[in-house]
């Protein structure tokens, strides 16, 4: 009797266990549904190389407008920055050709940019080159921005205000926000797009976290065919 009496104690700790084990592992599985999606997580790193670097580098060709753009205006230090801790917003060559919601055409009423050379673009009088500028620093953030629990984007669908590097009156703040997948917004504070002001255009994040400079800062590159701003460049200080 006592031998059957230790064979069930046994075979009861044995269900025990196994019955433990199998809760664990079906915890394990329920975590993986709430880790990054792969496009945010932070899987772009370029070690030393610079954004200005990397943007000259890309295999895919798709920045010949900012790069042109970059050098008309002079910017290339800040684009090769090595130590700050900025964020960087990367346009494709749509979201300068567009003809709706594009740089060229919001900014300088300049369309069908898409087929010229883009230096030959820059040269075209029509191109304000200091309001270009203006807009280039409108795409540098003085604050490294991530979805990560280490900057400011804590909760979901609440948009928060950084500081640009852009001397126009009206567009030295962006906004950020970030959805439950952490995909990232820019500009749709409500306050941003109601009157009195001007032509605020918003976009969401492409792809995420290309962090450059050993880590020091960080690109997000928009989605095609739109740029982004609070207000349109070069217009009299607006009043909220």
């Amino acid at each position: 009797m006592r031998i059957v009496k230790t064979k069930n104690k046994i075979s009861a700790i044995a269900l025990i266990l196994l019955a433990i084990f199998t809760l664990s592992s079906c915890d394990l599985k329920v975590q993986e549904r709430f880790t990054f999606n792969p496009e945010t997580d932070e899987q772009f790193t370029f070690g030393a190389t610079t954004p200005w670097e990397w943007l000259q580098r890309n295999e895919q060709n798709e920045f010949n407008f900012m790069i042109a753009a970059i050098k008309a205006t002079g910017l290339e230090e800040v684009y090769d920055n090595k130590t700050n801790n900025y964020t960087y917003i990367f346009l494709k060559d749509s979201n300068f050709t567009g003809n709706s919601n594009g740089v060229f055409a919001r900014e300088f009423n300049l369309k069908n940019t898409g087929r010229r050379d883009p230096e030959e673009v820059m040269a075209d009088s029509r191109v304000d080159l200091d309001i270009l500028r203006e807009v280039l620093l409108y795409f540098v953030v003085t604050e490294y921005v991530d979805q990560s629990e280490n900057t400011r984007l804590r909760s979901i669908d609440v948009d928060y205000e950084y500081t640009t590097l852009s001397n126009d009156v009206n567009n030295k703040i962006i906004t950020f926000s970030r959805n439950r997948d952490f995909n990232l917004s820019i500009n749709k504070d409500p306050r941003l797009l109601t009157t009195p002001m001007i032509g605020a255009i918003s976009a969401n994040v492409d792809l995420h976290n290309y962090i450059f400079s050993n880590g020091n800062c960080v690109a997000h590159i928009l989605k095609p065919n739109r740029t982004i701003r609070a207000f349109k460049f070069g217009e009299p200080l607006q009043n909220n």
